[in-house]
């Protein structure tokens, strides 16, 4: 049997660096769902000349934004565009960028994002903060590797120069944008507002001219399902000038020691052999402190377990003795059993 220790020990050994590693791995790869405004437009049917109203969102726009330095009221300095090609000034854009930042100084990013949300004439639409908490020996507790989710929504004339200083708060570890050209739905509820709006007209002029009591009750139900309509139109119409007029962003920051490196674009072989190298020992490195760490928080549970169970275990010995006791002596003073007569011998 001693022949098998040294491979059994060097197999469990390989099977603890392995969960090392995986534990590390698991932990660094961080998944992050932006939570991105959707918009659920309301579907007309043309074959039954019904407007089915889908469920929806609405947003409060800041007070700025119906007085008279709204972006209706004041053309755009400037319309966001990319180096390639001019948007068209008439077409309805939605802007929408995310990004990730590592940050060493985690307050002084915070602050400074909600005051550069200010001054680009912004608002924070949500926002939250969270982290790990560790209990200190006093009985105090304290917060690490904290983490801030934003939404913001900043004015779309504004979107090109927000992005490029919000990338300037930390180390961007990703970022995304999008563009979503809403201009043909747009010009469709439109349309069908202004249908509406006739049939609204028309339905007042016939209820001033009926005088049957039947024609008088159709008429005034389908005057409150035109007039449903347009309200659900007016209210999709205001969200999408919401969303237009200011973009949003999904800003995600992390807490760090030291930022992510950034590795070269061109790599040898020797070198991507050595990073992988360099990222296997640290993710050992990083599971093996973690390792230590749960262990030594969970020590006090595990000695106060260890206690209850060695003192079941006394009293459990103990008891079986007694009983081994009770049963010997309860032998020793039973007489000993009748001998059977042996049958005589012929």
């Amino acid at each position: 049997m001693k022949k098998y220790r040294l491979p059994a020990i060097l197999l469990v050994l390989i099977l603890l660096c392995g969960c090392f590693t995986g534990c590390a791995a698991g932990k660094s790869q961080e998944a992050y769902d932006t939570g991105a405004y959707v918009m659920t437009p309301n579907a007309y049917d043309y074959k039954s000349d019904s407007f089915a109203v889908a469920e929806e969102t609405t947003m409060e726009a800041p007070s700025s934004y119906y007085g008279p330095e709204s972006p209706e009221a004041e053309p755009a300095e400037s319309t966001p565009q990319s180096d390639d090609a001019m948007p068209d000034p008439a077409a309805k854009i939605i802007y929408t960028a995310w990004l990730n930042i590592e940050t060493t100084e985690f307050d002084r990013t915070v602050a400074a994002l909600e005051q550069s949300v200010k001054s680009y004439g912004g608002f924070v639409e949500s926002s939250g903060i969270y982290g790990d908490t560790r209990y200190n020996q006093d009985g105090t507790t304290r917060i690490v590797n904290r983490n801030a989710n934003y939404t913001v929504r900043i004015p779309a004339e504004k979107f090109e120069a927000f992005l490029h200083e919000s990338g300037q708060l930390g180390n961007v570890t990703s970022s995304s944008r999008s563009a979503d050209n809403i201009t043909s739905r747009y010009t469709d509820y439109e349309a069908r507002l202004s249908s509406l709006n006739t049939q609204e007209e028309r339905l007042l002029d016939m209820l001033a001219k009926s005088e049957d009591v039947e024609t008088l009750i159709a008429l005034e139900q389908r005057l409150a399902d035109v007039r449903y309509e347009i309200e659900a139109i007016e209210r999709t119409l205001r969200n999408y000038d919401m969303q237009i007029a200011y973009s949003t962003f999904e800003l995600t920051i992390r807490e760090v020691e030291i930022y992510t490196p950034t590795a070269p674009v061109t790599r040898t072989f020797g070198q991507k052999l050595s990073d992988a190298f360099s990222s296997g020992w640290s993710g050992f490195a990083r599971g093996f402190q973690s390792f230590l760490i749960g262990v030594t928080e969970a020590l006090p549970s595990l000695i106060l377990l260890a206690v209850v169970v060695i003192v079941i275990v006394v009293i459990v010995r103990r008891s079986v003795r007694k009983r081994r006791a009770k049963k010997a002596a309860s032998d020793r003073q039973m007489p000993p059993p009748p001998q059977q007569p042996q049958p005589p011998q012929g």
